[in-house]
């Protein structure tokens, strides 16, 4: 878990600086899920292999549907860090990222007069899976 938030943080850092998530990062993040079969087994193969797909495949669709609404890199870590997490973590942590980034997308809109319409969206997405590891079951507690 410690390899897993420490890639976040270094994806959150080059995303906001190069605009990219490098496929290093991705692969290296897909290695710690596989390793995570191993060391957590808390969550079934296929629950992770839903969790590799809930959010990616909508996010993949949305971008061939608009060019530029998400970037490569954030469909890809988002299949990888769903099948590290399992299917409800990922959903959640999305959620969560989708509302953030939305309010800063709004406070950006507002300040800039409109000027800045694209932004790093990695950071928002490590920032609600981040969440999810530390407050999953306080989130699902005061959701349900």
């Amino acid at each position: 878990m410690i390899a897993f938030i420490a890639m976040l943080i270094v994806i959150s850092i080059v995303d906001i600086k190069k605009r990219e998530i490098p496929n290093g990062f991705i692969m290296i993040i897909g290695i710690i899920g596989v390793m995570a079969m191993v060391f957590q087994d808390h969550l079934t193969f296929a629950n992770r292999l839903l969790g590799f797909f809930c959010i990616s495949l909508p996010l993949l669709i949305i971008a061939m549907i608009k060019p530029n609404a998400f970037g490569g890199g954030d469909i890809k870590l988002m299949a990888v860090c769903g099948f590290y997490l399992g299917v409800i973590p990922a959903i959640l942590s999305f959620f969560i990222a989708v509302m953030v980034g939305g309010i800063y997308g709004v406070w950006l809109l507002i300040k800039k007069n409109g000027r800045e319409k694209e932004f790093a969206f990695g950071p928002f997405l490590c920032g609600g899976i981040g969440i999810v590891l530390f407050f999953e079951t306080q989130i699902m507690k005061w959701l349900f």
